[in-house]
């Protein structure tokens, strides 16, 4: 048995078990920093990016040797990785101040500063790490009235509450259709709270940019809601609805140009065989060609195959058997590729998620106002929906950390 695992361990490095904080001290190793200025990264996007900073002789407890140069380390709502060459590895140092089993809670914060990270063991403050501002971080509890108690890296610190804020949740813009003002004015969509003008939605994109928000895609949002990645402080979701050739002319071009993307939820029994002009005064509907000539910008999710239409004031979806329902998801689903979902009209009830939850989507929004926390349904996500003559302010309190 034991020379099998050290073969498994030779043939397949990454794979490693994660320490248990309950075994025995020798189970549990540690990342001790050789200098003040050890630098602990975020790897969500593919590229590493500096989260945290450790101090000298504070150590983190190692989930996992990650490659030949990195130890993956338990960080916030995810993972951190230190390089190697920055610590050395110990299994002696002591267990005293190892976070055993106490667990996040579902409540984040931001981190609005730089902020200390100190360790009480002796009973005496002492840093331990730095984590840089911009992200969000969940905690343990509140500690008093100054710290917030929080688990960095499998050990127990006090963050000072004053360079942080209680972070209100992760908001997901709602888009429908966008035309030029005289477009709107002029078209039967000039009353519809769904259709916003091209001036309203290139000052919100510019403002989104101007303050420093970074667009997250649905697959980032599960993955945090999982607990599997961290975010930034400023995250937002921008989807569009229906798969409109309006955010072909008028969305694209200006996400593209203030470098953020988004999600389209797409009525795949509307696709058109080939690419369709766009036409203002009328709805038309996105091709497999614009889509594949978007997706630097836009991911693809479903908003059913055929299901997008009322019966009476009831979303067809809740009108038909739970076979015909399952079995249009799985088309639409097939059909993209995708793993998301959104209810048409906002409309659900229990037999609608388990047909969503059977045909595979990890995860759906509603038309449900509010931002998203970690802890919520995976398939009942809020969202913001962006309505016609918002104002800058309107618009700022509405995405902003606000409650």
């Amino acid at each position: 048995m034991r020379l099998f695992l050290k073969l498994c361990m030779l043939l397949f490095p990454l794979i490693l078990i994660a320490p248990t904080f309950g075994e025995a001290a020798s189970s549990v190793s540690f990342a001790v920093p050789l200098s003040d200025n050890v630098k602990v990264y975020d790897n969500r996007t593919g590229s590493l990016v500096p989260v945290a900073t450790m101090k000298k002789n504070q150590p983190l407890v190692i989930h996992q040797e990650y490659g030949q140069d990195w130890f993956q380390v338990k960080f916030g709502n995810g993972y951190g990785y230190i390089n190697k060459n920055d610590v050395y590895r110990s299994v002696t140092w002591t267990e005293r101040n190892v976070n055993k089993n106490v667990k996040n809670s579902n409540m984040t914060v931001l981190i609005n500063q730089d902020v200390e990270v100190f360790d009480n063991t002796s009973g005496k403050l002492k840093p331990m790490i730095t984590i840089h501002a911009g992200i969000r971080y969940p905690i343990i509890g509140d500690y008093s009235k100054n710290f917030w108690k929080v688990d960095v890296g499998g050990r127990i610190g006090y963050m000072p509450k004053f360079k942080t804020s209680i972070d209100y949740g992760i908001p997901i813009l709602m888009y429908h259709h966008i035309l030029k003002p005289e477009e709107k004015a002029s078209s039967a969509f000039a009353n519809a709270n769904t259709t916003v003008t091209t001036v309203e939605f290139n000052a919100q994109m510019q403002w989104l940019k101007n303050n420093g928000y970074q667009t997250i895609s649905l697959y980032d949002l599960e993955r945090y809601m999982k607990h599997q990645v961290n975010l930034p402080a400023k995250a937002v979701v921008i989807t569009f609805d229906d798969g409109i050739t309006s955010t072909r002319e008028y969305a694209y071009p200006v996400l593209k140009e203030n470098g953020f993307t988004a999600e389209q939820f797409i009525i795949t029994s509307r696709i058109p065989a080939s690419k369709e002009p766009f036409q203002w005064d009328t709805l038309r509907f996105l091709s497999k060609q614009d889509m594949d000539e978007m997706s630097d910008i836009f991911r693809y999710g479903s908003h059913t195959h055929d299901l997008h239409s009322l019966v009476g004031s009831k979303a067809k979806g809740l009108t038909i058997s739970e076979y015909d329902l399952y079995s249009d998801l799985v088309m639409s689903r097939n059909i993209l590729g995708t793993y998301y979902f959104a209810y048409p009209f906002g409309q659900y009830n229990q037999n609608y998620i388990n047909a969503v939850k059977k045909a595979g989507f990890r995860m759906a929004v509603s038309t449900r106002g509010g931002k998203v926390n970690l802890g919520e349904n995976l398939y009942t996500l809020e969202r913001l929906g962006i309505e016609p003559g918002l104002s800058l302010d309107q618009f700022a309190r509405k995405v902003g950390n606000y409650k």
